[in-house]
């Protein structure tokens, strides 16, 4: 096995135990929040307290912080680690660039930002359920069973994508940084080649173009495909390829 394929195997996997450890941090955040609307004073099954139900927010945000936001802070903090090995794969293939410890710490500050976002959007989802309980008169225990399946179900799904493409893509980061600041005008797509590939993978995996023939395959449309850069989104959601540049004597 190559070098490079052998480090892009060793961060798919780092990014799976993340998504493995994540499931346990949103059940225990599941769990807490069932636990602490059990608090609500309600009468006959239902929540009329608007005061309370404005002022779970705040709670609800410190429980979030706590399990979800406290875990992906330590996973940020190990990307890190995966900067080094990308810098040290690279100079197995040429006298590649240093890597800029700066530009690295602004990679995960840009990372962890995202996972805030996806955290905000699960809270504004969960306290509107609760606040809207008390207006709608809908028996309490519905709302909470909407907000298990939000946490459990949706946020969970999301959160385990962005988990993955979030690790993959700091990692082509790292590695596109370093080759243009090396001078590198030619890439080869590295990746693996199995049943899982999308189309848009297995036409390019192994193959060399440079600069200018990956922006203009960019161009075209597949199914996954982001919205973004080419050399840091790859074939796109959930893509375990990456864009390797070459040195040329």
């Amino acid at each position: 096995m190559a070098v490079d394929t052998d480090q892009l195997k060793d961060v798919i996997a780092r990014a799976e135990a993340h998504q493995a450890k994540l499931v346990l941090a949103l059940a225990k955040l599941e769990r807490r929040i069932v636990d602490y609307l059990a608090t609500a004073p309600l009468k006959d099954g239902i929540l009329f307290d608007l005061e309370w139900a404005i002022q779970a927010r705040s709670e609800l945000r410190k429980l979030i912080e706590e399990e979800y936001l406290t875990t992906i802070d330590g996973f940020v903090r190990e990307y890190k680690a995966v900067a080094g090995e990308v810098a040290t794969m690279l100079a197995t293939y040429g006298d590649f660039a240093k890597l800029d410890p700066n530009v690295v710490s602004q990679l995960q500050n840009l990372s962890f930002r995202g996972f805030e976002n996806l955290g905000q959007e699960y809270l504004d989802i969960i306290a509107k359920q609760v606040y809207e309980s008390t207006l709608t008169g809908q028996t309490f225990a519905v709302g909470v069973a909407s907000i298990q399946q939000a946490v459990s179900g949706d946020m969970a799904r999301y959160a385990s994508q962005q988990l993955h493409d979030s690790l993959l893509q700091f990692d082509r980061s790292i590695n596109t940084r370093i080759a243009l600041d090396s001078g590198a005008t030619k890439f080869t797509y590295r990746g693996p080649d199995d049943s899982a590939t999308r189309e848009f993978c297995a036409r390019h995996v192994n193959k060399t173009y440079t600069i200018d023939e990956i922006e203009e395959i960019w161009q075209g449309s597949w199914g996954g495909k982001i919205d973004s850069n080419a050399f840091v989104s790859a074939g796109g959601y959930n893509c375990r390829h990456r864009w390797r540049p070459i040195i040329e004597d």
